[in-house]
């Protein structure tokens, strides 16, 4: 199977690629200050990793530096939003219109990015009310097939209960997506090809229990 920890096609490591979106982040709030260069000194500050490791990350989009000078803001901006893939438009599936469901679409909407919910669905969808006010159709899990293809969907979003989270991800990989951001509570397994995320608050939780934990006086 796929999951977070494998290398993409380019070679790049999962864990760089979630760098570069960071990095995306930064650069754009840069660029609205109007800042025209950025280090990779000032990069490895920001994000408490060192230099060397910002320029490895960033060599993976090619030879964008100039030494002494650093990155220049437009610049890099273009070669990480080509890098991610992000520079055209994607249609996603978003499985599960309870409440967390139909979060993730009001914040999608809000952010304005490239990535579209084309379709929701639900096992129950006449019980989901709280997504019509979303001007979207909640359709039967059972229309997942006909959605993906219709509707050039490429990746799928899972926010159903743990239970049902594997499930819902052999539905998605049998329609044809190729990602797969879970949301759910449960390990889900996928095929090789398919890149799955999972995000678990509980994850980050614990990891915030562990810094404080080791920081006597916070901890105390």
């Amino acid at each position: 199977m796929t999951n977070n920890n494998h290398k993409s096609i380019s070679g790049m490591p999962s864990l760089s690629l979630f760098r570069l979106s960071l990095y995306l982040r930064y650069v754009k709030a840069l660029e609205c200050k109007g800042v025209e260069s950025v280090s990779s000194k000032e990069l490895s500050h920001r994000f408490s990793i060192s230099s060397a490791l910002v320029r490895k990350d960033l060599g993976f989009l090619g030879s964008l530096g100039k030494r002494g000078v650093g990155y220049d803001i437009a610049v890099l901006k273009n070669g990480l939003i080509s890098a991610l893939g992000i520079d055209k438009h994607w249609n996603v599936a978003l499985v599960g219109a309870g409440r967390l469901g139909t979060a993730l679409v009001r914040y999608t909407r809000r952010a304005e990015g490239p990535f579209r919910i084309a379709a929701i669905l639900d096992k129950y969808p006449q019980r989901m009310t709280k997504a019509r006010d979303l001007d979207m159709e909640v359709l039967h899990i059972d229309s997942l097939p006909e959605a993906v293809q219709e509707r050039d969907i490429k990746i799928g979003i899972i926010s159903v209960p743990g239970s049902a989270a594997q499930d819902v991800a052999d539905k998605l990989v049998a329609a044809g997506v190729g990602a797969i951001l879970n949301f759910a509570p449960a390990y889900i397994e996928a095929p090789d090809g398919i890149f799955v995320h999972n995000v678990d608050f509980i994850v980050y939780l614990e990891n915030l229990a562990h810094h404080i934990n080791t920081n006597s006086d916070i901890a105390d």
